[in-house]
């Protein structure tokens, strides 16, 4: 009897496996395990020897090209150079930062991560900490005004937060036509509410941005000094959607309303908003709301 082959749309690759496939081109010794640390869009894996660990990320297929990819690691190497505070990419023992893996949906891609001190805490974000989340994206903000790269990159704009999100969402939705229809209105007059704003398309007010920095992308020492990880949103935007992106995540994990303002005035000790930006946090907060529904969470 003949069997079927079955489509693939995802997989989860072993961390054993990995271990043979990728992490042996690097100059990492006495690895112990590499074991699966968390799903999402990417896959993320928990690397650890007798002395380090690491942060093993395989890219989901058909969800970043290589070139946004290159991009990102390219970012986060420069903001290791300029020293600032961010879990930065691992070269290969050939100085290539990616390595391409054959997954059963397709190809995929590989990168190896610093892994950031300290710990998480999430929902328990309290306001010294905040205010220091605050400071250090103003700083990366302006770190990366002197970033240029050769690799491309979605714009942070109008249609990739909108109108991406409103399609994928219809594509979910078809059958809740009405609901979809209350949904693009809402859409269209957030797109209105910032062409009337007239924010500007140069530094500092635009740029590029991390795309998705809250309490969960980040480890605190017991300083309360924060590192920085997972840019896999990044792109070039108005710096205000940043502020909006942590204040949305906070809102999310019922952080506590003094504890969110914090984090602006840290952001402010930097760089001083101007008016029409802080105009435009609560536009990129409802924003950010339709993007995280059309990332499916």
């Amino acid at each position: 009897m003949s069997q079927l082959l079955i489509l693939v749309i995802y997989s989860i690759p072993d961390g054993v496996a990995l271990i043979d496939t990728v992490l042996h081109h690097y100059l990492i010794r006495n690895i112990r395990s590499c074991k699966l640390y968390k799903r999402g869009l990417n896959d993320t894996y928990l690397v650890e020897t007798e002395q380090e660990r690491y942060i093993l990320r395989v890219y989901r297929c058909g969800w970043r090209n290589k070139q946004e990819i290159d991009f990102e690691l390219e970012l986060l190497a420069f903001l290791q150079k300029q020293k600032q505070p961010v879990a930065y990419p691992i070269a290969r023992k050939d100085s290539v930062l990616t390595t391409e893996i054959a997954a059963p949906e397709g190809k995929r891609y590989a990168a190896v991560f610093s892994y950031a001190p300290g710990r998480a805490v999430n929902e328990k974000l309290d306001g010294i900490q905040s205010y220091r989340l605050g400071e250090a994206l103003a700083k990366i903000h302006q770190t990366l005004d002197e970033f240029k790269s050769s690799f491309t990159r979605s714009a942070l704009n109008s249609d990739y937060l909108l109108d991406w999100s409103i399609q994928a969402i219809t594509a979910v939705y078809q059958h809740r036509e009405s609901d979809i229809n209350y949904l693009q209105k809402q859409v269209d007059q957030i797109k209105r509410q910032l062409e009337e704003l007239k924010l500007p398309l140069s530094a500092p007010a635009y740029g590029i941005c991390v795309g998705d920095v809250h309490s969960g992308n980040a480890h605190f020492t017991e300083q309360n000094e924060p590192t920085l990880f997972d840019f896999d949103q990044c792109g070039y935007g108005w710096r205000a959607f940043d502020i909006a992106k942590f204040l949305h995540a906070a809102t999310r994990m019922k952080i506590d309303f003094t504890v969110k303002n914090r984090f602006i005035e840290g952001y402010q000790t930097i760089r001083k908003l101007s008016e029409p930006e802080l105009a435009a946090i609560p536009v990129f907060f409802k924003a950010a709301y339709y993007l995280d529904l059309g990332n499916g969470h």
